[in-house]
């Protein structure tokens, strides 16, 4: 059997590699992989509920047509098998989640905000979150604020810049979340959260402006 490596790197948390095995030695091309990591990155824009029910609703022996088998022999590969096909797709969707999972850990749910920010009322995140102050994701009809926007030394206990750069991102929340902690090559390689420590507020809302427009 051959081994099939894939890695998802989950914004600020360890790599999440997985090895399945394969039913042939086929090569499975790197533009498949680039393809399947597309996929779950469209999936940061779905509610959780909407991806529940994909999960659900997966093929359990999706068919290679034709056209692709033909499309792969005149690009000079083999097209991998069902099963090998179907094992990537589910374990790119189970690192989706494993990623999920890691946000709602570390995050804080609007109470603890309140006290963390020392708030006048528990209703003062929820109203911060709407003017796109703070970003969150629901969790069970929950909002979770992950915990490294906030900053004790910065007004109003969050990082200076990210209320501004949050109005900018034209995207759902967990894109807003994926694109502040994953690494920028336009930011020197630092994560636009990091750069905002750093002082970069122009540069960074600069960025966010053209999010989901190329």
């Amino acid at each position: 059997m051959a081994a099939i490596t894939l890695t998802s790197d989950a914004p600020r948390v360890k790599p999440i590699t997985k090895t399945i095995n394969g039913a042939s030695a086929k090569p499975v091309t790197q533009r498949r992989l680039e393809l399947i990591a597309q996929a779950v990155e469209a999936l940061y824009n779905l509610p959780a509920e909407q991806i529940e029910h994909l999960v659900e609703h997966i093929q359990m022996t999706p068919k290679i047509s034709q056209a692709q088998r033909d499309l792969a022999a005149s690009l000079g590969v083999e097209p991998i098998s069902e099963e090998e096909k179907y094992k990537l797709e589910s374990t790119s969707l189970e690192n989706f989640f494993e990623w999920r999972k890691k946000i709602l850990d570390d995050s804080l749910t609007a109470p603890e905000v309140a006290k963390l920010i020392n708030a006048k009322s528990r209703q003062t995140p929820h109203d911060r979150f709407k003017r796109n102050d703070l970003v969150a994701v629901k969790d069970a009809g929950v909002l979770k604020f992950p915990r490294w926007q906030f900053d004790p030394q910065a007004a109003d206990g969050v990082i200076d810049g990210l209320p501004d750069v949050l109005k900018a991102l034209k995207v759902p929340d967990f894109s807003k979340i994926s694109w502040l902690t994953r690494p920028n090559p336009a930011l020197d390689g630092f994560t636009p959260i990091d750069a905002l420590k750093r002082g970069n507020k122009d540069e960074v809302i600069s960025l966010a402006k053209i999010v989901g427009v190329l």
